[in-house]
């Protein structure tokens, strides 16, 4: 039972981080030429999102094939989450 809901949390953590990824990319991408603070919401989400995803994976997965860790993708998934809300409110004060 652990291995599906680890498998379940792995896609969920899979679709949220490519759709933060997207709307990221889409929303975050200055129009005008600038540098420094006003890309920071960009390279916080792209970054954080790979570093996060990454590592989110590499713990459920790691030494635990027989009995994964099932509640680290779901975490990873909602601190993707977070993670562009946060990205939000500094692209409000920034840009």
């Amino acid at each position: 039972m652990r291995i599906a809901f680890a498998l379940v949390g792995m896609l969920v953590m899979t679709v949220v981080a490519v759709g933060v990824l997207f709307i990221g990319v889409l929303g975050f991408t200055p129009t005008t030429t600038c540098s420094g603070a006003c890309q920071a919401p960009l390279v916080i989400t792209l970054a954080g999102t790979v570093v996060i995803g990454l590592c989110a994976t590499f713990a459920t997965w790691f030494r635990a094939v027989r009995a994964p860790r099932a509640a680290v993708p779901w975490l990873g998934a909602a601190l993707i989450i977070v993670l562009y809300l946060v990205s939000l409110q500094i692209a409000q004060n920034v840009l």
